[in-house]
């Protein structure tokens, strides 16, 4: 799965969307992230921006990693966004 997330609610939905997908509830995710349940419901909502450190956390209880690569040429500029 490759997902190009460009908003805080855009990476939520991704987050939500892998959780449901691997058949955890929101509190099994933040035991295995160690966050809190409370964490992972705020991540999922998009609402404000999360640290690195808890997005890692999350990435990690999820077994997904962080790609960070350069834009190939003639793709259209995406720039971050704080919203839809």
């Amino acid at each position: 799965m490759r997902t190009l997330v460009q908003s805080f609610s855009a990476l939520g939905r991704a987050l939500r969307d892998e959780r449901r997908r691997r058949k955890l509830s929101q509190g099994e995710l933040a035991e295995l992230a160690g966050v809190t349940q409370a964490t992972v419901s705020n991540a999922e909502r998009g609402t404000r921006p999360l640290s690195i450190d808890t997005l890692l956390r999350l990435l990690a209880g999820l077994k997904l990693e962080l790609v960070i690569q350069n834009r190939e040429p003639g793709e259209p500029d995406a720039r971050w966004r704080t919203g839809d």
